[in-house]
């Protein structure tokens, strides 16, 4: 039957072995169904139990214990002394005749040590030494493999399986989202803070985490860690993750603060805002709210907002 750089007619079900351990657990766990806790339990997994670490999504472990495989949170993982191979994918012999192609420089024999996958094959394909039919095949990927693209020529794409590198039509490949593991959470002084607009509180460092809870614009929070664009807030019984950029430094003025400098009282807080009066420096204020960098005051008749920066 001739073959296609497609997906077959007949699928062949791919063996699966079973490779040794890399890590074991140091906690009673649920191994899960996907990468968070509101997906289905399997089974629970005794502490000190063995598994093999497939890869990680932010704070998830994807593992494979026996012949099952799940999720576990990649904090209760201990790496074992010994080193085993990392396993292979499995990969379906190439029948027929291989078409010689022209000269094209082989795969690398060094492994891809900073793989992250960018795309998944949607199709068994096969993994061809340059970008044409006419190459030699290298290997048969089979549908739902993750690889890394490393460039694109015209219907064809370089990729990267993290052991191989080869060519394949970029028409059977779909983008998958799959970020970098996170780094550990860097504690913080407790700090207070205000949110910037209408902010949701996630239970963990990242968009795809559950959320807690709606936040209003001008809501005052305590930081006490963070972990890269991430902070995590103090709230009543635990704590929460918001996105930093959308957190401002509170300023704490006095009750009855005077103006430090020549400012401009606005009708709103921001300098967008129509300009009411301008304080001279020395000005005696009386406080009223507060907002992010702003502070509104009445000053004799008037209230507007100033700069918290020119009060003392």
């Amino acid at each position: 039957m001739k073959k296609f750089d497609s997906a077959r007619i007949s699928q062949v079900p791919a063996p699966v072995e079973t490779p040794g351990p890399t890590h074991r657990t140091t906690a009673e766990l649920k191994l899960r169904k996907g990468a968070g806790r509101h997906y289905a339990t399997q089974y629970l997994i005794a502490e000190n139990t063995a598994v093999y670490l497939l890869r990680t999504n932010g704070l998830w472990a994807s593992v494979q214990h026996g012949q099952t495989f799940g999720w576990l949170p990649s904090q209760c993982l201990e790496r074992l002394e010994v080193q085993r191979s990392k396993p292979q994918i499995p990969v379906r012999p190439v029948t027929g005749s291989i078409a010689a192609g022209p000269s094209a420089a082989s795969a690398p024999e060094i492994p891809d040590e900073d793989f992250i996958p960018t795309h998944r094959s949607t199709a068994d394909l096969n993994l061809r030494k340059g970008s044409g039919t006419n190459y030699p095949v290298l290997r048969v990927l089979a549908a739902n493999i993750q690889v890394r693209q490393i460039d694109e020529l015209g219907t064809w794409a370089k990729v990267s399986t993290g052991k191989d590198v080869g060519w394949v039509p970029s028409a059977y490949l779909a983008r998958i989202n799959v970020r970098r593991p996170a780094t550990g959470i860097e504690p913080m002084s407790p700090t207070e803070f205000t949110t910037t607009v209408r902010l949701n509180v996630r239970k963990d460092a990242g968009d795809r985490f559950a959320v807690l809870r709606i936040l209003q614009p001008g809501t005052l929070v305590r930081v006490n860690g963070k972990l890269g664009p991430w902070r995590r807030i103090m709230l009543d019984q635990e704590t929460g993750w918001v996105p930093a950029s959308q957190l401002q430094l509170r300023y704490v003025v006095s009750k009855t603060p005077v103006t430090v400098a020549e400012t401009t009282l606005y009708r709103g807080a921001s300098a967008n805002y129509r300009a009411l009066a301008q304080l001279p420096a020395g000005e005696q204020l009386e406080v009223i709210a507060s907002r992010g960098q702003w502070t509104k005051v009445r000053a004799g008749r008037l209230e507007g907002w100033v700069h918290s920066t020119h009060l003392g």
